[in-house]
């Protein structure tokens, strides 16, 4: 099962090469990591440079902003789970692996999620986002609690109800 992963960035050089490591270090065999880049000045373009080997693709253009840099990463991605990191995030080890398990354990399922950390600037973890404090009832009242960098779910179902509206910057998952 194809896993496509992609990462929106601008301007993120103090940043990236974390992201990328902990997508490139996952024990899943099956990833295309495609990365989005805003038209970045500041020095990630030369590290994407340094990574692009390992990657399915990555481009280096102005945008419209993040949700933008991802339909247009998800419009080129083939895998048959989607998901995306920001490029200030990082995966823990075993991640996607994981995300494949669960959604090969439970097929009804479009989507699968699991726990968050908030990382400093540094990578340090500062605190944990319990993702199991979600349930269906306080997300139909509204309440968002599926922690983004940590959600994977089918492309079939992306297609469906894809793509972000680009008017939103924020909050646009």
């Amino acid at each position: 099962m194809l896993v496509s992963i992609i990462t929106p960035s601008f301007n993120q050089a103090r940043y990236i090469e974390a992201t990328l490591d902990s997508v490139l270090s996952q024990d899943y065999p099956e990833i295309e990591y495609i990365v989005m880049d805003g038209g970045s000045t500041d020095g990630t373009v030369d590290i994407l440079k340094r990574y692009e080997h390992r990657l399915a693709g990555w481009v280096s253009e102005k945008d419209r902003g993040q949700t933008d840099a991802i339909n247009k990463g998800f419009a080129r991605a083939r895998g048959e789970v989607l998901a995306w990191l920001n490029s200030d995030d990082t995966y823990q080890p075993g991640a996607v692996r994981e995300a494949v398990e669960a959604l090969r354990a439970h097929p009804e399922a479009a989507l699968v999620y699991g726990d968050a950390n908030y990382i400093d600037e540094t990578g340090r973890v500062i605190g944990r986002f319990p993702a199991a404090q979600t349930d269906y009832r306080r997300l139909r009242q509204g309440y968002v609690h599926i922690p983004q960098q940590a959600a994977f779910w089918r492309a079939s179902r992306w297609r469906q109800v894809g793509p972000l509206d680009v008017s939103f910057f924020f909050a646009m998952d």
